[in-house]
């Protein structure tokens, strides 16, 4: 494989977006020691490794969830598409193509294996969370669900990629239902659909033209830019109600100085779309820092 290759394959994973995975899994570990499951008398070394598994697992099944969406949308990508192809899953593909799909395929085993010891060392009730999480990653773009299509892509994306995998992480820790882990990450999850919004509406004179019935097509431009900004407002409002109820520490109201970065943001989509993405995945980058250090220094 040489160099250009191994570039498109690192774009094809989108490493900048794997910050979803890491936050996710990072506030369910956070809220499991805040309640007391973690670093126990005898069982650190036990819990580090957890929290290692947990990390990888989360950023594997993304990481496949890319690659898989990465292989049904080459038709779509400004990436040069070699002209010898090869009939696989019913349509012609590239080499290199295939080598995606099958990268993902594999990522995707990784990640059932890692859940498989998980289970084995921690709970049953990761079973079927994990099954959710990879049969949900596949079915995002891959064939033949596609959810994306059906206008679900950013509903299940938030579910998947953030209450799921936030309290699948808590589980893995505390063996026990709650809904602290959902509600406490629920200000750093809600800026999950706000990425997922800001691909479709960087997208929407595209996929219309190409009837790809996203959820942004379908309840049209102007409702997609309201519900962006919606969720925006009500992750800072979140924050703010859980400091109120002394669910989170005073020092998390730090995340409100990311506000400017969220005014900006919105007003990208008024301008060229094109610094909409980039943007947006600042703004849950900083945010979503700035939330998970307050809540170690909580711990």
């Amino acid at each position: 494989m040489n160099k250009k290759n191994i570039k498109d394959v690192f774009i094809a994973t989108r490493p900048l977006s794997l910050t979803l995975a890491i936050y996710s899994t990072t506030l369910g570990i956070i809220i499991a020691h805040m309640d007391g499951y973690l670093f126990k008398t005898g069982s650190v070394t036990m819990d580090l490794w957890k929290i290692f598994l947990v990390t990888i697992a989360g950023i594997l099944v993304q990481t496949a969830t890319n690659l898989i969406n990465d292989f049904f949308e080459c038709e779509y990508k400004y990436r040069e598409q070699s002209n010898v192809k090869y009939k696989f899953l019913g349509k012609m593909r590239t080499r290199f193509d295939i080598f995606i799909f099958l990268l993902g395929i594999a990522c995707f085993g990784l990640t059932a294996l890692i859940g498989i010891y998980l289970v084995y060392i921690s709970s049953r009730k990761l079973l079927l969370i994990g099954i959710m999480g990879i049969i949900g990653g596949y079915s995002y773009t891959g064939e033949p669900i596609v959810y994306k299509r059906r206008g679900l892509g950013t509903v299940l994306s938030f579910i998947l990629m953030g209450p799921l995998m936030v309290y699948g992480s808590y589980v893995v820790f505390s063996d026990s239902f709650s809904l602290r882990p959902i509600l406490l990450g629920m200000p750093v999850s809600l800026l999950i659909p706000v990425l997922m919004l800001s691909n479709e509406l960087r997208d929407y004179e595209r996929d219309k033209r190409l009837n790809i019935k996203t959820l942004t097509v379908r309840i049209g431009f102007i409702n997609g830019k309201k519900l962006y900004l919606s969720l925006i407002i009500l992750s800072y409002l979140l924050v703010a109600i859980y400091v109120i109820l002394s669910m989170l520490p005073i020092i998390s109201l730090t995340t409100f100085i990311t506000i400017p970065l969220a005014v900006k943001s919105y007003r990208k989509i008024k301008e060229a779309k094109k610094g909409l993405v980039p943007i947006t995945n600042k703004l849950h980058l900083i945010f979503g820092f700035i939330l998970i250090i307050s809540m170690i220094m909580y711990t």
